[in-house]
C-alpha cells in the first residue's frame, strides 16, 4: 500500500488544515479511570518542581562519601571491601540494603549523572556485589545466600534493580550473564507456583532450596507481586525468546487481572506488563482492570494501599500520592512508592494511547504532590524536620518517609491498636514524617507511642523540645528513587503542561522513536513549544495522525482542554508501512493501534 508519509505529504500539499489544528480528532475514545477522574484537572497549588535538576542535586549530595554536614555523610564506600552501604534513613546507621542502594545507582543514571564516576567512585561496578550466582539474582543484602527470596521490597524488588542496571549498561558482559540467570530463576518461581496451566500467586514468596513457598510473614505481601515475576518472564521472552516464559508471562498476568491487590511496590509493573503483552497478540488482558488495581480502587483487603484521588486539605491538592490506606479514609502516603509510580505507568501510553489523558492526568498529580514529602510547601507547623532543614537541607532536596493525612497524635489508635481516649486538639493536615521517632529506631530515645497514648498532643511538644532540630525521619531508602521521577520529566514553556519521556523507563523495550506525552489540564487551549532536536515529522497516536512534517526546533504545538497527545518523532525520509494494527517507521513501530485509531475505536 502507499506510504502513509507519503499520503501525508500529499495531504499537506492538498491544503491540510494547520498542524495545530489537526490535534483535535473527536472519534478518537480515551478510556475513563475512575479514579483519576477524581483527579481535579485544576490543582491548587500548581507547584511542579524541576525533577531532574532536584535529582541531580540530590544524588551528587547523598553519593558523595566526603559531603559535609549534621548526619552527613550518608554513603560509606570502603576501598577494600565490595559494595557501599547508605543510610535507610539520613539519621541512622550505615546499611547496605539493596532497595536504597540499587536504587540510587539507577536513578542517578536516569537522572543524567554518570555513576560510575560519581565522586571518584564508580558504583555501577560496585553494585554486582549484590549479586548471588548461587540463585542468580541481585539481593536485598550483600552476601546474602539465602534460599528464600521475599516477594516484596526485600526479595524481588532487587532482582529488579538489577535487571534496570543491566538495561542501562547493555554492552557489560556480567550484566548480560546476570539478566539471564535472574529470568531462568523467575520462571522457576513461576513453574513452582503452577505457570502456565493453574497459576496461584496467594503466596508470600519462593524457597528455591524446597522448591516450595515461602518467604517473610508479613500476610499484606500475599497481594500484588504476581506483576513483578510475569514483568521478569516479559523480559526473558524478549531476550531469549523463549516461548515458555511468555506463556508463563500472561498466565501470571491473568491470575493478576482474576485476582488483583496491591501492596508497597511489588504491583507498579503490571499495567506496563499487560500493554506490552497485549501488542504482542493472543488473548488480550484487561487493562482498565489493571489500572483499577493499580491505583488502589475495589476491595480494601486486596488493596491495603491505593494512590491517592479527590484529596484537598485546607485547598490544597494531595492527589497523586502512593499511600496506605487506614480507617475513616485517613491514609499515609511513601516516599518510595510515589517517585516510582510514574516511570511504570507512562510508558504505557506508548502501547496503550487509549489511556494517555488517564495516564498524564495523574502523572500531573504526582509530580505536583510529590514535593510535599520534602517539607516543600509545607511551613513548620506541618512537618517534623523543619529546624534541622532550614540548617542542613535549605533546598528541600531530603525526603520525609512519608506523609500522613494528619499528625503523628492523630494516629496512635492506628499505632497502638486501640482508640484514642481523646482526639488532638489540632490535627495538621497533612503532616511530613515518618516511623523512627515514633518506634525508636535508633533515636536513642523512648518511642513515643506510650506517650501518645496520654496525651496525643504530646508529639508535636516532643518535637519542640527535640527531634525537630534532628534528621531521624528523612528516609534515603524512599528518597533514593527521585531519578526515576526526575529522568522522565521536564517543563514545557507553559506552566502545568509537563514532557514526559515515553521510554526511558520501559526497560529492555524493542526498538523505539523517541516518544513523549503531553497533557494540557487547563479550560482553554494552550500552545507550548517543543525541543526538538533534528528535522522531524511529528505523529500523534492519540489521533492516530501526522501533526507536521519537516519541522525543527521552535514548532507549536496547540492542546485542547483536557487533551493528551502522544508525539512520536518519525526521522523525514522513513520508510512507512503497517503491519496488521501496526504503524512503523523503517522497521521500528510508531504506533501499536494505528489501525484501531483508523477506526475511531
Amino acid at each position: 500500500m502507499a506510504s502513509c508519509l507519503m499520503a501525508a505529504r500529499a495531504a499537506w500539499a492538498q491544503g491540510t488544515p494547520s498542524a495545530s489544528s489537526m490535534v483535535m480528532d473527536k472519534n478518537n475514545t480515551q478510556i475513563p479511570i475512575a479514579a483519576v477522574e477524581r483527579m481535579p484537572r485544576s490543582l491548587r497549588p500548581l507547584a511542579v518542581r524541576d525533577w531532574r535538576d532536584v535529582s541531580r542535586r540530590y544524588y551528587n549530595l547523598i553519593l558523595d562519601p566526603n559531603a559535609k554536614g549534621d548526619s552527613f555523610p550518608v554513603v560509606n564506600v570502603e576501598q577494600d571491601k565490595p559494595g557501599f552501604a547508605i543510610k535507610d534513613y539520613v539519621g541512622s546507621k550505615f546499611n547496605d540494603e539493596g532497595l536504597t542502594c540499587l536504587s540510587a545507582v539507577v536513578g542517578a543514571k536516569l537522572a543524567g549523572l554518570d555513576p560510575r564516576k560519581l565522586h571518584g567512585v564508580n558504583y555501577v561496578e560496585r553494585a554486582k556485589a549484590w549479586y548471588d550466582p548461587g540463585i542468580g539474582i541481585y539481593r536485598n543484602k550483600l552476601g546474602d545466600r539465602s534460599p528464600v527470596v521475599h516477594a516484596d521490597i526485600y526479595g524481588y524488588w532487587s532482582a529488579i534493580l538489577g535487571m534496570e542496571l543491566a538495561a542501562q549498561y547493555p554492552d557489560d558482559p556480567d550484566f548480560k550473564q546476570q539478566t539471564l540467570t535472574t529470568t531462568r530463576a523467575f520462571l522457576k518461581i513461576a513453574h513452582g507456583l503452577g505457570a502456565p496451566a493453574h497459576p496461584n500467586y496467594d503466596v508470600l514468596g519462593w524457597d528455591f532450596s524446597k522448591n516450595e513457598p515461602g518467604g517473610r510473614p508479613e500476610p499484606m505481601n500475599r497481594f500484588g507481586h504476581a506483576p513483578s515475576v510475569a514483568w521478569v518472564l516479559m523480559v526473558g521472552t524478549r531476550l531469549t525468546g523463549d516461548p515458555e516464559m511468555l506463556r508463563c508471562a500472561r498466565a501470571t498476568m491473568q491470575w493478576y487481572v482474576d485476582h488483583p491487590g496491591r501492596y508497597e511496590i511489588s504491583h507498579v509493573m503490571g499495567p506496563l506488563t499487560a500493554a506490552r503483552l497485549n501488542v504482542q497478540g493472543g488473548e488480550q488482558l484487561d487493562m482498565t482492570r489493571v489500572l483499577n488495581a493499580w491505583l488502589g480502587d475495589g476491595d480494601v483487603k486486596k488493596h491495603s494501599m491505593f494512590v491517592t484521588a479527590g484529596t484537598n486539605f485546607n485547598g490544597m491538592t494531595l492527589d497523586g500520592l502512593d499511600a496506605a490506606k487506614w480507617p475513616n479514609n485517613e491514609f499515609y502516603a511513601f516516599t518510595m512508592g510515589t517517585l516510582q509510580n510514574p516511570g511504570w505507568l507512562i510508558p504505557v501510553a506508548r502501547y496503550d494511547q487509549r489511556y494517555a489523558r488517564a495516564i498524564a492526568r495523574f502523572a500531573l498529580h504526582a509530580a505536583n504532590s510529590t514535593r510535599l514529602l520534602q517539607g516543600e510547601g509545607l511551613d513548620a507547623e506541618h512537618q517534623d524536620h523543619a529546624a534541622w532543614k532550614a540548617k542542613w537541607d535549605k533546598d528541600n532536596l531530603l525526603f520525609y518517609e512519608g506523609l500522613m493525612s494528619s499528625d503523628p497524635g492523630s494516629h496512635v489508635s492506628f499505632y497502638g491498636g486501640g482508640p484514642n481516649q481523646r482526639v488532638t486538639s489540632r490535627p495538621l493536615r497533612p503532616y511530613a514524617t515518618g516511623d523512627p521517632v515514633l518506634n525508636n529506631w535508633g533515636t536513642g530515645r523512648p518511642g513515643l507511642l506510650d506517650a501518645l497514648r496520654k496525651d496525643p498532643d504530646d508529639y508535636i511538644a516532643q518535637r519542640a523540645q527535640w527531634f525537630g532540630d534532628t534528621s531521624f525521619n528523612l528516609g534515603l531508602y524512599g528518597g533514593n528513587h527521585v531519578g526515576f521521577l526526575g529522568g522522565i520529566v521536564a517543563h514545557t514553556d507553559v506552566p502545568g503542561i509537563l514532557r514526559w519521556d515515553c521510554v526511558a523507563t520501559d526497560w529492555f523495550h524493542a526498538g523505539a522513536l523517541p516518544t513523549h506525552l503531553y497533557y494540557n489540564p487547563f479550560d482553554q487551549a494552550k500552545t507550548i513549544t517543543l525541543p526538538l532536536d533534528k528535522a522531524t515529522n511529528l505523529y500523534d497516536t492519540v489521533t492516530g495522525r501526522f501533526l507536521a512534517l519537516d519541522v525543527k526546533a521552535g514548532y507549536k504545538l496547540t492542546l485542547a482542554p483536557d487533551q493528551a497527545a502522544v508525539l512520536v518523532q518519525v526521522p523525514p525520509g522513513a520508510k512507512m508501512e503497517r503491519k496488521k494494527s501496526q504503524l512503523l517507521a523503517n522497521g521500528i513501530v510508531v504506533d501499536y493501534r494505528a489501525t484501531a485509531n483508523k477506526r475511531g475505536s
